[in-house]
């Protein structure tokens, strides 16, 4: 009688190990849907910075997309592979493509870059966020918001998820108006 208790007790403890371990994983699955990471937006904004400071006051662009753009971070050794890559894609993979001498494409950078701007753009300009509402170490946050880097001294700011479409919104505004003035200033050709 006192070994069937003890085996029951056994089987009990076992069961709410497994079933602690099981809830342990899955919420940190839900938490951290691609893992911990700390991919740091002020190592990116640092990284940018001096770029910028070293390439004529112009942030990095020229490729065929924005992310291949902000790969020459990594080329000119502004910042490395587990940096670049953002918070939602492999380190590995990230690393394997710029080993080979490639450069990075919308499906393997986790940055939504804004190509083109420069220290000098208003500085209510989004230049980087993370393309996933994650916090700073790769967890959900909990209203959808992230942490966005403006052009020049505008700094690092936090955007909310029920501000996030107005914010997107915004962007879109200051970009065209940007573009536009651009066009504008430059002499007409005949």
């Amino acid at each position: 009688m006192k070994a069937r208790r003890h085996l029951l007790l056994v089987v009990i403890l076992t069961s709410a190990v497994g079933l602690s371990i099981y809830r342990m994983v899955k919420h940190q699955k839900v938490e951290y849907p691609y893992g911990v990471s700390h991919c740091c937006i002020d190592a990116m904004e640092l990284a940018l910075n001096l770029y910028a400071q070293d390439h004529g006051g112009a942030y990095p662009a020229g490729e065929s997309s924005p992310e291949a753009s902000l790969s020459l971070l990594c080329k000119s050794n502004y910042t490395d592979a587990g940096t670049i890559r953002g918070m939602t894609v492999p380190e590995s993979s990230v690393r394997g493509i710029l080993e080979r001498g490639g450069l990075l494409g919308p499906q393997n950078c986790g940055w939504q870059y804004v190509e083109g701007l420069t220290p000098a753009d208003d500085p209510r300009m989004a230049l980087l966020y993370c393309k996933e509402p994650l916090g700073h170490n790769g967890q959900r946050t909990k209203d959808g918001g992230r942490q966005v880097l403006f052009a020049g001294n505008g700094g690092i700011q936090w955007i909310s998820g029920d501000q996030w479409p107005s914010f997107l919104s915004e962007q879109r505004e200051l970009l065209r108006s940007r573009n536009e003035n651009r066009k504008e200033s430059q002499p007409s050709v005949h």
